[in-house]
């Protein structure tokens, strides 16, 4: 959930699981077990003593890295700084990419995110190169999660985006819903609520389509709906999303009872209180750590508050405080601390007496929870570390530009090598035929004269038939005239009649002819 006007929900309890869940996921789904290794520790280490080389001592690192990660992180950096230092020694370019991710990963653990972040980067470029999608998406979820951790949901989102795209192309169902639930978180965080339901929709149906079976994903996936719908003020819907997540019965007893707080912060939200009432109880009893019990402390002080029972919400805040770590930077106990001094003011304003010394004992706890904040952030808040964060991912994208800048300026200045030789060469041999072509020169010169003849002779030959060519034209001009000029008489002789006279002629011709025949 989000923090609702009394700032109590359990969205921080829930995103540390989910960090954690997501880290482990991501770090072991790509780790090397070469068969011809041991597994445990004693051994491994060992065999490193007993000499192993090449490949087989590299192996032996990354794995002594992974089994120590999670129990001893100083032992577990010390395993990838000799991995690195001897995949540097081999040129072994597939494990120098994973030794660096090792050496941000494990400062993303310990919370020196300013320092892990150069590595992952540097990590996410390399294993690119190699065409390792799935260990590159690992990575680039990874940056997300840092800026996530720092509240920079804005800059965390185009890393999710990534992340998933990179698992999709590797037809990575599971991790690409975890990218999508990153995503979505993100996207509720920055208030992009139709993004963020559209997200959640998408990493529960890829879940699904993964492994239906596994009831602790599905409902914290199920879960982070409902803290979705929460924080766009739809507390139907996030009731329904936290009911389906509870329906697949998490065998991680933390879940249920985050899930059941999740609930009674909602309908305590709504003023329901008899309902907040019966899903605070139902996580009575079960097993979880300070910092969900601190959380639960505080929905539960202040369904009494709400309700003006503001004695029996001091009991419940001071349990709380006496549960609460209070040598750590501990958002639940700010909360408590804040509830706490509101039911005195209600009190002191209604007339009751409060003991100073419990005045003083709030103002000292919020002190110190401040001058804890000061000491960690040593002046820089999480605004700062963000600006940070972003600056060095800048300064990486820069040296990679110098980089490829330099590259392709060396690979022209190859280009510029070969076509001088090239140029040098062709000199050369044009050098070594010039003897040559000095020799036949004369033949050349005799040719041409010859060609320049005939051009002359073919140039007076066309004059003469364009000359000739010129009289038929005139001649059919002409031709063309008299026989326009025939057919003007013709018509003009026939549209005259025929003399008398002439026609007796012919008559007495006839008969002559006649009798001369007989």
């Amino acid at each position: 959930m989000t923090f609702n006007p009394i700032n109590l929900n359990l969205n921080k309890t829930v995103a540390y699981l989910a960090l954690v869940l997501i880290f482990s996921a991501c770090t072991d789904n790509h780790e090397i077990k070469p068969d011809p290794l041991p597994n445990d520790i004693p051994s491994l280490e060992k065999h490193l003593k007993d000499g192993l080389t090449g490949d087989t001592r590299l192996q032996a690192y990354y794995m002594l890295y992974g089994r120590y990660l999670y129990k001893d992180n100083d032992k577990a950096e010390w395993y990838i700084d000799e991995l690195l230092k001897l995949a540097k020694e081999e040129n072994s370019q597939p494990y120098i990419a994973r030794a660096k991710h090792g050496k941000g990963y494990v400062k993303q653990i310990k919370g020196d995110y300013l320092g892990a972040l150069p590595w992952l980067l540097q990590a996410v470029d390399l294993f690119d190169e190699l065409d390792d999608v799935a260990r590159m998406a690992d990575d680039i979820n990874n940056i997300g999660l840092i800026f996530l951790k720092v509240e920079g949901y804005k800059d965390a989102i185009p890393y999710f985006e990534k992340a998933a795209i990179a698992y999709k192309r590797t037809e990575d169902l599971k991790y690409q819903s975890v990218a999508v639930t990153n995503l979505a978180i993100c996207n509720s965080k920055t208030q992009q609520y139709t993004e963020a339901k559209e997200n959640i929709r998408l990493a529960v149906a890829l879940q699904l389509q993964f492994d239906s079976n596994d009831v602790n994903r599905l409902a914290h996936v199920y879960n982070e709906a409902g803290n979705i719908f929460y924080n766009a003020s739809q507390y139907n819907q996030a009731i329904e999303h936290y009911n389906k997540a509870l329906a697949f019965n998490p065998n991680y007893e933390q879940m249920q009872v985050i899930l059941y707080d999740n609930l009674a912060n909602t309908y305590l939200t709504k003023g329901n209180y008899d309902k907040a009432t019966k899903f605070l109880s139902k996580g009575r009893g079960i097993s979880i750590d300070n910092k969900t019990a601190v959380e639960r402390y505080n929905i539960e002080g202040t369904l009494y508050q709400q309700q003006d029972k503001h004695l029996k919400a001091i009991e419940i805040f001071e349990q709380a405080i006496n549960m609460a770590d209070k040598e750590i930077i501990n958002e639940p106990l700010n909360n408590t601390l804040e509830l706490l001094s509101k039911s005195y003011r209600i009190m002191t304003d209604n007339g009751a007496k409060v003991a100073y010394e419990d005045i003083y004992r709030i103002a000292d706890l919020k002190e110190q929870q401040q001058e804890l904040k000061d000491s960690f952030y040593n002046g820089m808040n999480a605004k700062a570390l963000q600006a940070a964060l972003s600056k060095e991912v800048e300064a990486h994208n820069n040296r990679k530009l110098q980089a490829s800048m330099e590259a392709q300026q060396w690979v022209m200045f190859r280009y510029a090598i070969a076509i001088l030789v090239g140029l040098l060469m062709l000199l050369w041999v044009m050098t070594k035929q010039k003897r040559r072509w000095a020799l036949s020169s004369h033949e050349w010169e005799a040719k041409s004269n010859e060609w320049e003849a005939s051009t002359h002779e073919l140039e007076d030959t066309y004059q003469e038939i364009a000359s000739e060519n010129q009289e038929l034209r005139s001649m059919h001009e002409k031709i063309k005239e008299r026989h326009e000029l025939f057919l003007e008489v013709s018509k003009r002789i026939l549209e005259e009649p025929v003399p008398e006279e002439y026609l007796k002629r012919i008559e007495e011709k006839e008969r002559i002819d006649k009798r001369e025949l007989d």
